[in-house]
């Protein structure tokens, strides 16, 4: 199962543009900051899950522990940018560390998979939530602050608009690339290893291999949206690489649709709206991800992006 065919390609094209369009006329239609505060939030964080889908959806692993690599990068460029240094320099930092740990610790995690494979990423996440917490550098409990407003190109991005656009130019990005890679031979070939990994190692795919590559390039995603989350906040603290989070990318992807790209953007955007509008819950919050967690994977395991396919079919077959 690939990237769910929805729509022909033609059309799609036309959908994507229409879209993006809507995107960039936004911040000028609707002039709310906290709206604004909210979609680049969503965008963020579509970064990371669309990493996730990549890793999880297309290569049949599982990771609970990615906000380590979100919050690890944050804390990376946070530091590099109180030392002077400017956008571009702390995001190649960051992104080149972070990924190489994810290589590194791939080359560790990766011979172990299913239940033992989330258990380990949970793992590393503690680690991390432990570490941060433990040392001066970061701040400890309290986090690192004072970040100071991205500099790019001598134009200093301040405000809520021209950190939308930012957000929005990065998440293109990243998923123009994604696309272009689940469309080659090596999206053919993790999508072999999801489906049935003893019959791809049979074809003379090198299963390891693509594990690897595929978490370090989730890795390299979650980083790139930490390092902007740490320049849009203006701090980093133990919640940016706490197990909350890392859930909470999780049921992002599930919930969006974990073979889409598509569903990882929408799922991303969702349970972010939906967040920002339940905080009067509290605690609950994780009991609201968990029950539509389960709702989505009872009665709609392609996740809301799949929805209008699967309304369609159930209403042929009542018909």
């Amino acid at each position: 199962m690939s990237e769910i065919p929805m729509l022909p390609r033609r059309m799609e094209a036309y959908l994507l543009c229409l879209v993006l369009a809507v995107l960039l006329v936004l911040p000028l239609a609707i002039q709310d900051d906290y709206l604004l505060h909210i979609m680049i939030r969503s965008m963020i964080y579509a970064l990371v899950v669309m990493g996730l889908t990549l890793f999880i959806g297309y290569t049949g692993q599982v990771s609970i522990g990615h906000s380590a690599f979100y919050g690890g990068a944050g804390y990376i460029a946070g530091l590099m940018a109180i030392a002077g240094y400017g956008l571009l320099a702390s995001w190649l930092t960051a992104v080149a560390v972070i990924g190489l740990a994810g290589l590194l610790i791939g080359l560790v995690v990766l011979h172990t998979k299913g239940n033992y494979l989330a258990l380990a990423s949970i793992a590393i996440a503690i680690m991390v939530v432990t570490l941060v917490k433990n040392i001066d550098v970061t701040g400890g409990p309290t986090g690192l602050t004072g970040i100071p407003k991205i500099s790019l190109l001598g134009y200093k991005i301040a405000s809520e608009v021209q950190f939308y656009y930012l957000a929005l130019t990065s998440l293109c990005t990243g998923f123009i690339v994604l696309r272009r890679l689940i469309d080659s031979r090596f999206g053919d070939a993790m999508l072999a290893i999801a489906n049935n990994d003893l019959a791809a190692q049979a074809l003379g795919i090198n299963i390891y291999h693509y594990k690897i590559l595929s978490f370090s390039i989730s890795a390299v995603y979650a980083a790139a949206a930490g390092v902007l989350a740490a320049y849009y906040d203006g701090y980093v603290s133990p919640e940016h690489v706490s197990l909350d989070l890392s859930i909470l990318f999780f049921v992002m992807a599930y919930i969006g649709g974990i073979r889409s790209l598509y569903g990882a953007i929408l799922g991303a955007f969702v349970l972010t709206f939906l967040s920002e509008f339940a905080q009067d819950f509290g605690n609950y919050n994780t009991l609201m991800y968990g029950v539509l967690l389960a709702l989505i994977v009872r009665f709609m395991p392609t996740g809301i992006y799949d929805a209008p396919r699967v309304a369609y079919r159930n209403l042929k077959r009542w018909l």
